[in-house]
């Protein structure tokens, strides 16, 4: 009926005249009267009519009454309700609509082991529409009333097993991924297992994304299934390569080692030979080994060699040299061509997991390595940031916006007191992002770590504000569910 009011407003009242039937028929009186009233030429018929049809709409419909639907009682909850002042932080978190902290509630409240009050069910099943991320956590938190409620509703009706298995069998996706994240982090080979059932009906993306995943706890366990796969997708094959190089006794990191034993040796005294004339076969090319230099200082042979060394364990270079770590480090040093192997041997250390090794190759390092820190624990890893942060601030940053744990008090100093001089690059929307981050602390520090530049420190001032809400919301969870 609409359409029809639509359409003739489009098209002129000379071209196309409203008739009865194109109303409902509760209308159909009313409109008779407006239409024989001559006083009124066809323009104002057609105002009065839709203004008619417009107050009708308004009013609403009466529901469809059928007995023929049952509809059962939502079942009792099996675990408690949060708290009041559960809601009153949950509140607040979507009053500023950001997912981190809703994100941080659900959590609270699952582990826990409590559930939302019903008043709330909607509101997190609605925001669970948008953000596949937290569907699984949103409906075990709606507990029983929810999975009542979304049967009633078809954008609510997310795929929800209660078993990490039936997820894995049966999820989205999402929660597929979820799944062997979690399991690959405590049970590596149930992971492994569960991929090998059905690997053969992935697609090529999920293939390569699932790989990723298995980095996680690799080891010799992940060996014969590793070096028995046959993929024909040159992604899928990197991404196995990846996991092979990870793995000290696989035969492409025997073949890397090979091929070095026979290019560098140890010479006389605390001395070096290093042979560039590498004989490599198309294995060694195959798995990734680039045989064109990135860098127009370094030859296409040393660039391959560097590869080489960043590819097999650091501790090996013991052995063969018959030396401890901080000797075979002054060898590399104290040699010309082997100073410029050091950062693949903190490449290596990374790769393998050898944190002693790392300690070592850190504590002599002036460059910034984010993606072999994380080995060591959160305290070394912010202090060897700290020494390094003057020289580079963006890539620390980068590296702590990363991190999925709550910075340490010094580091936030001196970073916030960094982005109180760059206001315009650290916005709201970052502090939005990056809260869970943010130690609850740093309230405390806010107004010391303003900018001297009078032209920053108002906008300084607002941030401020906006950060001690945020963190405020973020305490406020905290309590809630202690």
């Amino acid at each position: 009926m609409w359409n029809n009011i639509i359409n003739t407003a489009l098209l002129g009242t000379g071209k196309k005249q409203l008739t009865p039937a194109d109303l409902p028929a509760d209308l159909a009186t009313v409109a008779e009267k407006i239409m024989k009233d001559k006083s009124l030429d066809g323009e104002t018929q057609f105002l009065h009519i839709a203004a008619v049809m417009l107050n009708y709409r308004q009013s609403g419909v009466n529901p469809v009454n059928n007995s023929g639907v049952p509809l059962q009682p939502a079942p009792a909850e099996e675990r408690p309700y949060c708290s009041t002042q559960a809601i009153y932080a949950l509140q607040d978190a979507l009053d500023m609509d950001l997912l981190p902290l809703v994100t941080y509630w659900l959590e609270a409240c699952h582990d826990k082991g409590q559930v939302v009050v019903p008043e709330y069910i909607p509101v997190l099943l609605d925001t669970a529409v948008s953000q596949k991320r937290i569907r699984h956590l949103a409906m075990t938190v709606c507990g029983k009333r929810g999975q009542w409620l979304s049967s009633m509703n078809p954008d609510w009706q997310f795929p929800f097993a209660a078993s990490n298995e039936d997820r894995w069998q049966t999820g989205s996706a999402e929660d597929r991924r979820q799944v062997l994240q979690d399991i690959r982090q405590s049970y590596p080979g149930m992971a492994r297992d569960w991929l090998q059932q059905t690997w053969a009906q992935e697609n090529i993306s999920t293939r390569t994304e699932f790989l990723k995943i298995m980095r996680t706890n690799i080891s010799d366990d992940d060996l014969p299934w590793l070096e028995a796969l046959q993929e024909k997708n040159q992604k899928v094959k990197d991404e196995v390569w990846a996991l092979l190089k990870q793995i000290p006794s696989s035969f492409i990191v025997q073949s890397y080692w090979q091929i070095l034993q026979s290019a560098i040796s140890r010479g006389p005294g605390q001395s070096l030979h290093i042979s560039l004339q590498l004989p490599l076969d198309k294995r060694i090319i195959d798995s990734g080994i680039a045989t064109l230099s990135n860098e127009k200082n370094i030859s296409e042979e040393a660039y391959i060699l560097f590869q080489l060394m960043g590819s097999v364990p650091p501790s090996w270079w013991e052995s063969l040299f018959k030396a401890d770590k901080e000797e075979v480090f002054t060898l590399f040093e104290k040699d010309d061509l082997g100073k410029r192997f050091i950062p693949a041997l903190i490449l290596a250390a990374g790769r393998f997991k050898d944190a002693v090794w790392l300690r070592l190759l850190l504590e002599k390092s002036t460059a910034f390595y984010p993606d072999v820190i994380p080995l060591l624990p959160a305290a070394e890893q912010e202090a060897y940031a700290l020494r390094l942060f003057s020289n580079y601030p963006q890539d620390v940053i980068n590296y702590l916006s990363n991190r999925t744990d709550e910075w340490g008090l010094e580091i936030a100093n001196e970073v916030l007191r960094w982005m109180a001089r760059n206001p315009y690059q650290y916005t709201r929307n970052f502090f939005d992002k990056h809260v869970l981050q943010l130690p609850p602390v740093i309230t405390e520090e806010l107004e010391k770590l303003a900018p001297e530049e009078p032209a920053y420190q108002a906008t300084w001032r607002n941030t401020s504000e906006h950060i001690r809400r945020l963190l405020s919301c973020k305490v406020q969870i905290s309590k809630a569910f202690k």
